[in-house]
């Protein structure tokens, strides 16, 4: 699953596991989970990340 998060809505300091650097209050991103995670939905809701958009879309094959 990815989800938008607008710029209004980004309160906290996350980070990209693609690049490793911060991705910063008030900056839009994406929020990626696996809603197919072997132990149920709520597992791979618990694991999210959030990216920056720019990595998500040149991200390496390892997140395919």
């Amino acid at each position: 699953m990815v989800r938008t998060m607008t710029a209004k809505n980004a309160g906290k300091t996350y980070i990209c596991p693609e690049c490793s650097t911060a991705v910063l209050p008030g900056v839009a991103h994406l929020v990626v989970w696996k809603d197919d995670h072997l132990f149920g939905p709520a597992a791979g809701l618990a694991e999210r990340r959030h990216w920056h958009t720019n990595c998500w879309m040149s991200r390496s094959y390892r997140y395919r």
